[in-house]
């Protein structure tokens, strides 16, 4: 049996309004219909793996992307011995390679990181005009109900720029810590682009197992572009936001995981609790 942990994550008592396309902030309610109006398997979040033993060296991918399918339409992943960066949108899995090159990769390929959802919009607005990067996420927390919730977050639109990267594919045994690597990573720039940002809003809390923060990657309209976000500036750009109420994270049965050795994290509160007599 592969190790499955549940965590029940109830973000507030308020809930995103369905298909609201307004800017206010009256964007939550708290009745009972509105948890029953989506099928139990939207906005759930489904995570394969844990950040902080990805980013020391575990790259070997252990989950195919057919079982990643079956747990989400819309997210984010790393590679398989990484060679760039995975995108999930609307079901579809690509892979932009440090080439620059994006595939669509065959379902028995696999991922040591991923990260999805079946994505329904609680909330959909319009940034009308320019924006940058920090501009978005500055009016996408203006509606967020708090820092401790989880968020699936969509970005579309047309992009007078888009940055991204995207790590090369690792050989040998110990494979470096992915900072070891950053000055090896591609950097591509794209300008005057359609498409899409796919990502997540994750709470400091995650930090460790995800990623805590925003995190987007990107993929173009034509799909020929993409790789992890690093910067963009658009033009009237629809973003759509759905609320997570539940995180499912399972774990590699692989030898690597299991004997791969976590930084303790102390609390000193939590100890004295348990150790007091």
């Amino acid at each position: 049996m592969k190790n499955i942990f549940y965590f029940i994550l109830w973000a507030a008592s308020n809930h995103f309004n369905a298909q609201q396309t307004d800017n206010s902030s009256s964007l939550f309610t708290n009745t009972a219909k509105d948890h029953t109006m989506k099928p139990a398997k939207y906005n759930q979040l489904y995570q394969y793996g844990i950040a902080d033993a990805f980013i020391s060296g575990l790259y070997k991918g252990t989950l195919s992307l057919e079982e990643l399918k079956s747990k989400g339409d819309f997210g984010l992943g790393a590679p398989d011995m990484l060679d760039g960066e995975l995108t999930i949108l609307d079901g579809q899995i690509y892979q932009t390679k440090a080439t620059g090159q994006t595939i669509t990769p065959e379902d028995q390929f696999k991922t040591s990181l991923a990260f999805v959802t079946f994505f329904r919009p609680d909330h959909t607005f319009t940034i009308e005009g320019k924006v940058d990067h920090q501009s978005a996420l500055q009016e996408i927390n203006k509606i967020l109900p708090g820092k401790n919730s989880m968020f699936a977050i969509k970005i579309k639109g047309k992009f007078t720029h888009v940055k991204t990267r995207a790590f090369p594919p690792v050989e040998k045994e110990p494979f470096p810590a992915l900072t070891s690597i950053s000055d090896k990573q591609k950097i591509f720039d794209f300008s005057d682009i359609e498409g899409t940002l796919v990502g997540f809003y994750l709470p400091e809390y995650l930090n460790g197992i995800n990623i805590k923060g925003f995190h987007f990657h990107f993929i173009s309209s034509d799909r020929k572009s993409g790789g992890h976000v690093l910067d963009f500036e658009g033009e009237n750009v629809k973003i759509s936001v759905a609320a997570l109420k539940r995180f499912h994270l399972e774990t590699p049965e692989s030898k690597d995981f299991q004997n791969f050795q976590f930084e303790h994290k102390s609390n000193e509160a939590l100890e004295q609790l348990e150790q007091r007599k």
